[in-house]
């Protein structure tokens, strides 16, 4: 009689058998979302600091950049956050081992 090895997790529930591709799809997918850190620290840094004095031309054209930076970043943002939904989607439906 042969026994099958069965490997579980802590609550004895099945794990998913994970193709190699699938998990560098998920690390690429998390480098594009960690390339935005940079950018997102520069616009923290924008609308935090409180400099006296003003100078408004130079803070409009720092809002235009910022604002032109933040729309492609929401936009990105959006994007990867379906494809990952979607990739989870495809993990879950996975034969489980």
């Amino acid at each position: 009689m042969k026994k099958k090895l069965i490997i579980a997790k802590q609550n004895n529930q099945p794990l998913p058998n994970v193709p190699q591709q699938d998990v560098y799809t998920i690390a690429n997918t998390l480098e594009q979302l960690a390339s935005w850190n940079l950018i997102l620290n520069l616009l923290n840094q924008f609308f935090t600091e409180n400099l006296q004095p003003l100078d408004k031309d130079k803070v409009m054209r720092e809002y235009y950049v910022c604002s032109k930076l933040y729309t492609n970043f929401h936009k990105d943002f959006s994007q990867t956050l379906q494809k990952m939904e979607s990739q989870i989607i495809i993990l879950r439906g996975k034969e489980k081992i």
